[in-house]
């Protein structure tokens, strides 16, 4: 599933009840810092009668963003990076077995590329219509109607009464359901990790594109 950022125009957002745009704004807020967050987070993949848990750690300033994410599942390790530096995207991918290489893929571009659990904060610019309800410390809001084919065809999330921060999303689709817990925020980080570092991808097979 790609969680795709898209423009939309006024008639479109206006269909969004304006009590849970306020809370979408305010949480917006808070997930957009200029100095850049680290936001850590467990991740639960459910597949038919397969499930896959990991964790997922995303860095992001500005346009700047790189991903790790870690899932174990029948015995398995897989774990992926994926980076964007404003002029190109690179995508890690560790092998699975000694018998087979990593693999880095380096794409020259000047818009990040959104991988299969990427989220893009920007929710009430993926669908049409949302329903807000009020449960215990949060707002969980449920979005249909979506924009475009490529977005989940349900996306649900919990924003913290107390402070506006993010702390869930849940998406599916036909097939599999993703739901991603927020378990820690931290604002700022060093611009590092935004920069293009060959030397974690040593034994790697480079593709350019």
């Amino acid at each position: 599933m790609v969680v795709a950022a898209l423009m939309i125009s006024a008639s479109a957002m206006a269909q969004i009840p304006a009590n849970i745009m306020d809370v979408l704004n305010k949480c917006d807020q808070k997930m957009d810092d200029p100095n850049g967050m680290i936001i850590d987070m467990t991740l639960k993949t459910k597949i038919l009668v397969l499930s896959l848990n990991g964790t997922m750690r995303m860095y992001e300033k500005g346009d700047k963003s790189f991903c790790e994410v870690n899932i174990k599942a029948l015995g398995k390790e897989m774990r992926t990076e994926q980076g964007f530096d404003g002029q190109q995207n690179w995508e890690f991918e560790a092998a699975l077995s000694k018998k087979e290489r990593d693999t880095l893929t380096i794409t020259k571009t000047t818009k990040a590329n959104k991988g299969e659990y990427n989220i893009d904060f920007d929710f009430e610019k993926m669908y049409k219509s949302a329903k807000m309800r009020e449960k215990g410390l949060y707002y969980e809001i449920d979005f249909s109607d979506r924009i475009d084919a490529e977005a989940p065809k349900k996306m649900s999330v919990k924003i913290a009464k107390s402070n506006y921060n993010l702390r869930e999303v849940t998406m599916s689709d036909k097939g599999p359901k993703v739901k991603l817990t927020i378990t820690k925020i931290t604002h700022g980080c060093s611009d590092k990790w935004f920069k293009l570092d060959m030397n974690r991808y040593k034994n790697a097979v480079i593709v350019r594109k």
